[in-house]
């Protein structure tokens, strides 16, 4: 399993944790869906922006490279 796979389950499950207990008794199935659904989306685009700039990083050095290289 990827790593970055890994991240995103355990934020979820972390969010999902934190929406049950901060939810009322009537709702509380809902707010851990809802805080496990938001920690995840969450994760996923910092986890995304992340290699984006990772990419953009390669992207200029490999630039560099081919042209004084």
């Amino acid at each position: 399993m990827p790593t970055w796979l890994i991240i995103i389950l355990v934020v979820a499950a972390i969010g999902g944790v934190i929406g049950f207990l901060s939810s009322e008794d009537g709702n509380r199935g809902e707010g851990a869906a809802q805080g496990a659904i938001m920690g995840a989306v969450g994760c996923g685009h910092v986890l995304f922006e992340l290699f984006l700039w990772g990419l953009g990083i390669t992207l200029v050095i490999w630039l560099f490279g081919a042209i004084f290289g």
